[in-house]
């Protein structure tokens, strides 16, 4: 599979087909659909007035004109209106009837922006999740076909230069759409049988079943090594020393994002995350592509919570607690 997650600004790319997301009258009013009408001018108005309205989900063509493509193809994405199922499915089908168009055109490759991301009021991640989710759908189906998924601006200047193709390695390696992996598996019972515990329902045998270091003991355990000041965990993660004395005293367990902001803040390795993410009782979700960001951000040693918090939100992503934007 060709699958390519880059930093690029779209009307520059040298591919068969690029996707010009714009409305049923295919009116340039903002964004990518602007740009593209500035650069292409009455040659692009002309060629679109002869097209039917463009319904949401569906895709038309025209050529590229002054865009280095062979094709522009125009796809309406839904706006988001909280029936969650059919927003969802709808901006599916502008990515699959986009490829599916191209590919009828003869296209080897195409290059997409975010669609429905901003003007279109979808949530952060759910943008992007159906993105890829439509994408990885369409590369079984054509597996010769280049995909390109765009992002642009200065803030991507503070990753690294390989971040983009290593996430799009990892995407293509890990994700699994519509699969669950939210909690961590039970511990083992060692050489303790249930049914010798279903025999002898005694705290003297539950004492014997080998327990690990708790997320309270983990977080405590990082406090004391690092010479931690509690004002600065309560000012990093936006939380009152109430709810984090609970976190200390094991009375609460943290959200999967407050757990991932805690790693950041202590500068864990990914292992470690991973350590303390599974006390809390969640786990990496490959289904999910913010936990996938957020590893790789680890993975990259990128700790500094202005290039992590300008990331997450300028890929439409959820905020970490705390965020600074």
């Amino acid at each position: 599979m060709a699958f390519k997650l880059i930093n690029a600004d779209i009307t520059t790319l040298n591919v068969d087909a690029i996707v010009n997301p714009t409305d049923r009258y295919y009116s340039g009013g903002g964004g990518v659909d602007y740009l593209i009408h500035e650069i292409c001018g009455s040659q692009l108005r002309e060629a679109t007035r002869a097209l039917p309205q463009l319904h949401l989900g569906e895709a038309k063509v025209t050529p590229g004109f002054a865009l280095p493509c062979k094709y522009l193809i125009h796809t309406s994405g839904p706006k988001w209106y909280e029936s969650h199922t059919l927003e969802i499915s709808l901006l599916g089908s502008c990515y699959r009837n986009c490829v599916q168009l191209a590919h009828t055109l003869g296209c080897k490759s195409i290059a997409f922006p975010l669609i429905s991301s901003r003007g279109k009021f979808f949530p952060k991640e759910i943008a992007l999740t159906t993105a890829i989710d439509a994408i990885l759908e369409c590369l079984l189906e054509y597996p010769n076909m280049e995909i390109i998924l765009t992002v642009y601006g200065k803030w991507i200047n503070n990753l690294p230069k390989d971040f983009f193709s290593d996430l799009s390695e990892q995407i293509q390696e890990v994700y699994e759409p519509e699969r669950d992996y939210g909690v961590c598996a039970s511990p083992t019972l060692s050489d303790i049988s249930i049914e010798h515990l279903i025999k002898h329902p005694t705290q003297s045998e539950l004492d014997k079943i080998p327990v690990d270091e708790s997320f309270a003991q983990m977080l405590n355990r990082l406090i004391e090594q690092n010479n931690t000041k509690t004002n600065d965990i309560l000012d990093a993660l936006c939380i009152s020393g109430a709810a984090l004395s609970k976190l200390r005293n094991g009375k609460n367990n943290p959200s999967k994002m407050t757990a991932f902001a805690l790693a950041i803040f202590f500068h864990l390795s990914l292992d470690d995350t991973k350590e303390l993410l599974m006390k809390a009782g969640f786990a990496i979700n490959p289904s999910s592509v913010q936990d996938i960001v957020l590893s790789l951000l680890i993975e990259k040693n990128i700790y500094d919570r202005y290039v992590i918090d300008d990331f997450l939100y300028n890929m439409d992503l959820a905020p970490l607690p705390g965020s600074l934007n």
